[in-house]
């Protein structure tokens, strides 16, 4: 009987581990915002790290972060890192692209509580009633990433904070003249 059983919770955690790994080794994390604004208005929100820390979430989910700005003040080569013992961890946000009025592309690379690397693209796409604004987050799936995958909603956890950061630059943009 022991014998059956040990068998069988072999082949639930073999079946379990072969789901993980079948699940995409890329992971793709969207939302986007209509905003009554032009690019021009919105643009300096995104290429700026000071600035984009006015919108963007992580810092009211951990008010300890502290944060360290290098490089230019904006676009290519800015970069800010962060260091915290609270939810955000260790990490630096560099930008590798930058189109002025368009698109923003950020290489995040986490030292703490687990390495990863993730590119972060913020974009505008204009349209009659204003602007688009669409934040994505892509990166590789390790083992680690396809088991939180599995066991949390990562779209619904990280596209909720990108859809509390989107509405916020809303707030902002549609505020100010």
């Amino acid at each position: 009987m022991l014998g059956k059983v040990v068998v069988v919770l072999g082949l639930i955690i073999l079946v379990f581990f072969g789901y993980i790994y079948s699940r995409p080794a890329t992971m793709l994390i969207s939302r986007e915002l209509l905003i009554k604004a032009s690019p021009e208005k919105l643009f300096p929100y995104i290429n700026n790290a000071q600035k984009s820390n006015e919108w963007m979430p992580w810092a009211e989910s951990d008010p300890g972060v502290k944060m360290v700005y290098t490089g230019p003040q904006e676009g290519l080569g800015a970069i800010s890192s962060w260091d915290s013992t609270g939810k955000m961890g260790t990490g630096q946000a560099e930008v590798v692209e930058s189109v002025a009025l368009k698109v923003v592309k950020t290489q995040l690379t986490y030292t703490k509580p687990m390495v990863m690397k993730q590119l972060a693209e913020v974009s505008l796409n204009p349209t009659a009633e204003g602007t688009v604004v669409r934040w994505s987050v892509t990166g590789e799936n390790g083992f680690l990433g396809k088991l939180f995958g599995v066991l949390m909603n990562m779209d619904a956890m990280v596209g909720g904070e990108f859809e509390k950061g989107l509405g916020k630059l809303k707030a902002i943009a549609e505020a100010s003249p």
